[in-house]
């Protein structure tokens, strides 16, 4: 029986039409299937790539992993029909694929970093093979470190930003942005600002995740500091590009607690809006950052108030209907739940860089 034919084209037009997020994954999973089926390996590696990008950018990232695996044993045997269209283009697809297929792993503590150094050394043998993605390489090295080892961190950011930019590189905005959160991690604001300097002065082009990434570096620093006068302008900003999917929660979650001392109301409308957004979320970060903020919420609201009306989905463990929450068991039941996640990413790097990120809330 002859396969059925697949028009990537048109479903690729379907495929714009639709909202970014859910929606569109579980059409390009429909689409994978069908390109699959069809046996055309093509668009069975592009679709993959589409998936990937999707998720990372707009969903939850760990879901990269799978389709990353998928699209690597699928070029071992199929790489031509890439390469035939263009060699640095087909590299660059499969770096960039292999770095969101490892790029979550930071944010999973349940899988050892012995495993992660293996997929790294993998990565790195790409990298020569392909001579691409140099840069990219020792920013997920710094990005990883940065749980476990400031210092260390911040020597693989030096590393990246003296390698040559390349075809895998991040845009220069977001690059700048991780310059100001390394230099804030080492304390050094006066760094941060040097390397904020050509973003606020309009000289460089953002992309859809900047300028948010580094106002929040300089929101949470602001937070750890105590310093509300630095952090409610940025919280203000901050929102007004930062509540668009599931991939924005590390985003909320500190909104949320700037507005626990600031703007109580709004920080709890806040919460039940976006906490379906964790509900089955992979990414253990963003659901730590969004859990952090409603503790400090709860934990703040809990000075001036036994009960709470809240409208909380009833997929929240302590969902009632009547809508009528102990404060304090609300507060209680956040900062055990941040407890499980930090300690989890602690015993996994070998740090309490976790249990003091707590301490600072």
């Amino acid at each position: 029986m002859a396969k059925k034919k697949f028009n990537g084209d048109v479903v690729y037009r379907v495929l714009d039409r639709l909202p970014n997020g859910m929606p569109k994954l579980t059409a390009l999973s429909e689409a994978i299937r069908q390109a699959d089926e069809a046996g055309d390996h093509y668009w069975r590696l592009l679709l993959r790539y589409d998936y990937a990008c999707q998720a990372t950018f707009h969903d939850d990232p760990p879901k990269a992993m799978p389709v990353a695996a998928e699209f690597a044993a699928i070029f071992a045997d199929h790489a031509d029909v890439l390469f035939e269209r263009s060699r640095d283009g087909a590299a660059e697809m499969y770096l960039m694929i292999t770095q969101m297929g490892l790029d979550p792993i930071v944010s999973l503590p349940q899988i050892p970093k012995e495993q992660w150094e293996a997929l790294m050394d993998r990565f790195y043998g790409l990298v020569k093979e392909y001579h691409v993605g140099l840069r990219t390489y020792w920013w997920q090295m710094c990005q990883f470190w940065q749980y476990v080892d400031k210092k260390q961190a911040f020597a693989y950011f030096q590393k990246f930003w003296k390698t040559g930019r390349d075809g895998l590189s991040d845009c220069r905005a977001c690059e700048r942005s991780n310059a100001v959160r390394m230099s804030l991690l080492i304390g050094d604001r006066a760094a941060a600002d040097e390397y904020a300097k050509p973003m606020e002065a309009g000289r460089i082009r953002f992309c859809s995740d900047t300028p948010q990434r580094y106002w929040l570096a300089y929101l949470e620093d602001a937070l750890d500091r105590r310093e509300l006068d630095r952090a409610v302008p940025l919280a203000s900003k901050l929102y007004r590009k930062a509540d668009r999917d599931r991939n924005d929660l590390s985003y909320t979650g500190a909104l949320i607690r700037c507005w626990a001392y600031t703007d109580p109301d709004r920080a709890l409308a806040l919460i039940t809006k976006r906490f379906n957004w964790t509900v089955g979320l992979w990414d253990q970060k963003k659901c730590y950052d969004f859990y952090k903020g409603a503790w400090v919420c709860f934990r703040e609201y809990a000075k001036k108030a036994e009960t709470i009306s809240l409208a909380l989905p009833d997929t929240f463990p302590l969902y009632r209907e009547d809508e009528t929450y102990s404060v304090q068991a609300l507060a209680q039941w956040f900062h055990e739940h941040i407890e499980t996640i930090a300690q989890a990413f602690d015993r996994r790097n070998e740090s309490h860089y976790f249990a003091e990120d707590i301490a600072l809330a």
